[in-house]
């Protein structure tokens, strides 16, 4: 029997890039041969296509459904099971993050698309292909971001994130993919080859990089951050201009989030982290020392030459006994060189009581367990007297960091020099209070 060429519409004269048009014609072929049997059974050649249009409707969605429900159920029962118990393994980081689960959305989608030659009678695939594309392509944009997820959870449950934070690389990477998905989509949407698209973004540069311009910015201070070991999760980090000063919680591509000492968060931008100075403290944390770096201001009308009571009793300090003892013999020695009488002479040598509180800190600081002896900066000297009165500065490190610790032996160390000073004949420095005016009255 002749078929009526004029009754069955032509195949679409362009196909999508995962489509050939051979098999195309393959599958119109099929959908000739079922209207042209149904024909044979008495029908019009216009009723017998729509017969065979509603035939492979129904065969379509039946195909789809089943695809569908098998490909859930091996993802369930082949895929997912074997590995339930094993929580870092990368099966259950892919499902973790659904990115086999969106894969099982593609075959539903690839048996219609290449199916529409079927429903020719209907006219449907000029805009049903683009619908079916555009869900392709989100779901491609779903698969890469769950893949770039998983590479994220990998890199941190190793230990890794410590080292070199990659929160911000991947969140370019996802940045990346949203871009080109929407160029894909604009290019299905207007039926435009995403190079023409290309072509006339250098029109809208401008309007780009002021709406990307934080992001822009991010992206690049982010790469500078990590690339040169700047700054990582967990680092204490103190920016005065930003009124943050606490440990480093997450660096992302546009922000770094930090938890201050007082439990309160600041969101940096991360440009600012490269534009603007800021301390990190992770050096000092590494290192195993924290310095103490704090005067004791002596009132200088207390400062005077050492006499021989106090010379007798500072021997009998443990600490600086000895220190004493050599020191008169070495003063007696140049004394008596030069004829001097250090009682009745001035420009003769003699201790002072400052001096010998200056070496007391000094010895009592050399015999402290948790001071670092070597390796570290240890000093104690004397700085430029002021209207406060004559500061007497300790520049040491102690062997523990941690911040309570800390605070504690450096307290336990100023209390005792402290207390220790009135034993040397010298008054701690403070400005004058209620009490003292009202001393003055008295």
């Amino acid at each position: 029997m002749m078929q009526d060429t004029n009754s069955i519409p032509a195949v679409a004269d362009s196909a999508p890039w995962y489509r050939s048009e051979a098999l195309d014609v393959t599958v119109a072929g099929w959908f000739e041969s079922l209207a042209a049997s149904i024909e044979s059974w008495g029908l019009g050649a216009t009723a017998a296509g729509w017969v065979a249009t509603a035939i492979c409707i129904v065969g379509l969605g039946l195909a789809c459904y089943v695809s569908n429900c098998i490909t859930k159920w091996v993802i369930r029962h082949v895929v997912q099971r074997p590995f339930r118990d094993q929580q870092n393994h990368p099966i259950n980081l892919l499902l973790k993050y659904k990115v086999i689960t969106r894969l099982s959305h593609l075959v539903p989608l690839l048996i219609l698309s290449y199916g529409l030659p079927l429903l020719q009678y209907l006219y449907v695939e000029t805009w049903t292909q683009p619908l079916i594309d555009i869900y392709i392509i989100w779901i491609g944009v779903m698969i890469l971001i769950g893949l770039i997820d998983v590479v994220e959870d990998v890199y941190e449950s190793k230990g890794m994130e410590s080292k070199f934070s990659i929160r911000g690389v991947t969140q370019a990477g996802k940045l990346v993919v949203v871009l080109l998905g929407g160029l894909l989509l604009v290019s299905v949407l207007f039926s435009r080859s995403p190079v023409y698209l290309l072509s006339g973004i250098g029109a809208a540069m401008a309007v780009i990089l002021l709406i990307f311009r934080d992001t822009i910015l991010g992206l690049v201070a982010g790469i500078q951050l990590n690339a040169n070991r700047m700054i990582q999760v967990g680092d204490w980090v103190q920016m005065d201009s930003q009124k943050a000063d606490g440990e480093v919680q997450e660096v992302t591509l546009t922000t770094v989030r930090i938890q201050n000492w007082d439990r309160t968060i600041t969101l940096v931008p991360a440009y600012k982290m490269i534009s603007e100075s800021f301390i990190n403290w992770q050096g000092m944390s590494r290192s195993g020392g924290r310095r103490i770096k704090r005067s004791i201001m002596i009132d200088m009308s207390t400062i005077r030459f050492a006499d021989p009571q106090l010379i007798e009793r500072c021997r009998g300090f443990r600490l600086v006994g000895s220190y004493v003892d050599e020191r008169c013999r070495e003063i007696n020695d140049w004394n008596s060189e030069h004829g001097i009488e250090a009682d009745l002479d001035v420009s003769g040598r003699a201790q002072t009581n400052v001096g010998i509180f200056r070496a007391y800190i000094n010895h009592y600081l050399r015999s402290h367990p948790q001071i670092h002896q070597e390796g570290f900066t240890f000093l104690i000297r004397q700085l430029q007297p002021t209207d406060r009165g004559l500061p007497i500065e300790l520049y040491v490190f102690t062997t523990d960091n941690r911040w309570v610790q800390y605070e504690e032996i450096q307290a336990d160390i100023f209390d005792h020099l402290l207390a220790a000073a009135p034993q040397f004949g010298l008054r701690v420095f403070q400005s004058p209070s209620g009490h003292d005016f009202q001393s003055l009255g008295d």
